[in-house]
């Protein structure tokens, strides 16, 4: 995986009408200690997808972040903070287990958030978005 192979699926995604594609990104071995560290989660084995649907979703309600998706690897394995979150999804009234990653690049804070999968060990990205940092 490279940052040529992801921006080339974020462009597909983008002008796909597809749900079928997924781009996969590799968890780093101290990622996953320092999200345990964190979080008490063990994630051991789990990978990260990117499905093309949230590409257009980031697209269509958080346009001026697009250019934050090639950053996904680096926000993945380097984030500055990382933690658990539980909402209810409001279609299966089952609780979700998400993880919110943060990480400033610029003068932003870039929000993260992938859901937990835990029968196919899958983190799936489901928004990023930016905060501004205050001076």
């Amino acid at each position: 995986m490279n940052n040529k192979e992801l921006s080339t699926f974020i462009n597909i995604a983008l002008n796909s009408k597809s749900r079928d594609k997924i781009f996969t990104i590799n968890i780093f071995d101290t990622t996953v200690l320092n999200i345990k560290e964190h979080t008490k989660l063990n994630i051991s084995n789990y990978k990260f997808i990117i499905q093309e649907e949230y590409v257009r979703h980031i697209k269509n309600r958080h346009i001026e972040d697009l250019p934050y998706l090639i950053e996904i690897p680096n926000i993945l394995n380097n984030f500055d903070e990382v933690e658990k979150s539980i909402i209810r999804n409001n279609q299966t009234g089952q609780n979700e287990i998400s993880l919110v990653f943060r990480k400033k690049l610029n003068n932003n804070k870039i929000q993260m958030v992938a859901l937990r999968v835990f029968k196919n060990k899958v983190l799936s990205l489901k928004t990023l978005f930016s905060i501004d940092i205050k001076k």
